[in-house]
Formats: C-alpha cells, sequence, structure tokens
C-alpha cells in the first residue's frame, strides 16, 4: 500500500495538462513494437505535458528496447519555479522515493537542485537489475514487469494513460 500511495503522489504531482501518445513508425495501433526483429535496439525519446501552478514541468524519458523488452529507462523530470517552497515539495517528494530503491545495483536516481529548477534523473537498466528485488520496493500491481522481464508495450500503455508522447529517435 505505501509503494502505491508513493507511486501516485508522484503521478498526481505532475497530472494536470496532458495529451495523447503519439504513435512512432514502429508501432501499430496499441503502441506494440511486435513488427521490431527482436535483436534491433529500437530508442524513443518520449515527452508528457504537465502544469504547474506557479511554474512549469518539463518531463522526458528515454527507451531503449529490443523487441518486447525494455532493456534501459531514463527519466528526467524537472520541476522550474521561483518559489521556494514549490521546488522543496517536489525536492523532498523525489528524495523520498529514492530513499526506497538505496542499494538496488543498477537503478541509479538523483536529484540535483538549483535555485529555480529541481531536476529528479532515474536510469533503470532492466537488462541488469534484480527484478525480484525491483518488484519487493514496487510491487507488482499496475507494473511493466512480465514472467520477471520489463515489457516496452506494458511501459507504453501505462505512460498513454498518462498523456506520454514517444517517437522513434534515429541515433547515427
Amino acid at each position: 500500500m505505501k509503494k502505491k500511495v508513493v507511486f501516485l503522489l508522484i503521478v498526481g504531482l505532475f497530472l494536470v495538462g496532458c495529451q495523447d501518445i503519439e504513435e512512432t513508425k514502429d508501432s501499430d495501433s496499441s503502441g506494440s513494437s511486435s513488427n521490431i526483429p527482436s535483436g534491433v535496439m529500437i530508442h524513443r525519446h518520449c515527452t508528457r505535458n504537465g502544469s504547474l501552478s506557479g511554474g512549469e514541468v518539463e518531463l522526458n524519458y528515454e527507451l531503449y528496447s529490443t523487441g518486447e523488452v525494455l532493456n534501459r529507462l531514463e527519466s528526467y523530470e524537472k520541476v522550474i519555479s521561483s518559489s521556494g517552497d514549490i521546488l522543496n515539495t517536489y525536492e523532498d517528494a523525489y528524495n523520498k522515493i529514492i530513499k526506497n530503491y538505496e542499494g538496488l545495483e543498477y537503478y541509479e536516481a538523483s536529484v540535483i537542485r538549483e535555485n529555480d529548477y529541481v531536476l529528479n534523473t532515474i536510469k533503470i537498466d532492466y537488462d541488469h537489475i534484480d527484478i525480484k528485488k525491483l518488484l519487493d520496493i514496487e510491487g507488482e500491481e499496475d507494473n511493466i514487469i512480465e514472467d520477471g522481464t520489463a515489457k516496452v508495450d506494458k511501459w507504453l500503455e501505462l505512460a498513454k494513460k498518462f498523456g506520454t508522447t514517444c517517437t522513434e529517435v534515429k541515433d547515427s
């Protein structure tokens, strides 16, 4: 229950202005990536709109997947405001969440506080992380893990509910 409350707190902080998910070239109408050969790494850049009274929010995510497997997720959530109270609230919330993941290898998290923003960065290497320990922290309900593997389609489906837009990045 505690895990769900923490998750809902963070999601609730950002869920004010949203847009629909954009289909990428590698996705069918459901956001599925089933037509991608399993050995080809796909990089998607995703954004989510949010609004904040007294500030603004920049939400960016980098997904790296092979076939149906989500290999790596990078999350960059930036709250910009001239209000120290707003920045303190977000900084405290982010730091409380990070404490739950302390000691979990392949889960990198940091909170950077400057005068006019707080940046929460999370990098998860799903190819190497201990999935059981991750699920012990996050819970199995409403998770992107299926049969011990992070699934890109489950992430895209969950992200769609929160108005995330993803586009494929052509890495050179």
